[in-house]
């Protein structure tokens, strides 16, 4: 494992997807040096969710320190990390005051997903995000179509990490597809519940 990458650990009870920006806050003394360590050397560190047993996943992200927003008198800081590709956690290593790893870069294993699939996807994405058909969604370029569209929602982390340890873009696109399908159930319940109260129960038709 000694061409592998010896990187540290972050975790977390968050899935942080490739592409996906989210902000922190370090105040424990460990994170904080890993900050330093990952600045001063331009080193990754990975972003890995936490189990209700008490370990980790067993895959996560490798991030990159992006931002510092603020760093308090006190040494915390508040900082933005950016999700860079996913990774297999395989060996811990020792030797620093955070954790640390050995991992395995995780790239997809099949040909791009069906263009009618990932059109669907966008234009589910559009209508949740209330973007006209002709509008430019945002999202991150550089990075699979479903993380780019996942990373802009909040989803639970249990989803998230099936998004995260797949290695399919097809199988990727069609969790999301469901994802976004029954957030617009959702959102649409929601809707008819404000109009219901709104007009004491009934519910007008044009």
């Amino acid at each position: 494992m000694e061409d592998l990458p010896d990187l540290g650990l972050f975790p977390l009870d968050l899935v942080l997807l490739p592409g996906e920006r989210v902000p922190l806050h370090l105040f424990e003394p460990r994170y904080r040096r890993l900050f330093a360590d990952c600045t001063l050397e331009d080193r990754p560190f990975v972003l890995v969710l936490t189990e209700p047993s008490g370990g980790t996943a067993r895959v996560g992200c490798t991030a990159r320190f992006e931002t510092l927003v603020r760093r308090f008198e006190d040494g915390r800081l508040n900082v933005i990390v950016r999700g860079v590709e996913p990774v297999e956690i395989l060996e811990e290593t020792e030797g620093r005051l955070y954790f640390s790893a050995r991992v395995r870069p995780l790239p997809d294993e099949t040909a791009a997903a069906d263009p009618a699939l990932a059109e669907d996807v966008l234009a589910r994405f559009r209508a949740l995000a209330g973007l006209a058909g002709d509008q430019a969604p945002g999202l991150p370029e550089g990075v699979p179509l479903s993380y780019a569209v996942a990373g802009a929602f909040e989803l639970a982390t249990g989803p998230k990490q099936r998004l995260l340890e797949s290695r399919d873009e097809g199988e990727r696109l069609g969790i999301l597809r469901d994802l976004l399908s029954a957030a617009d159930r959702e959102v649409r319940h929601a809707r008819m519940a404000a109009q219901r109260a709104t007009t004491n129960g009934r519910v007008t038709t044009p």
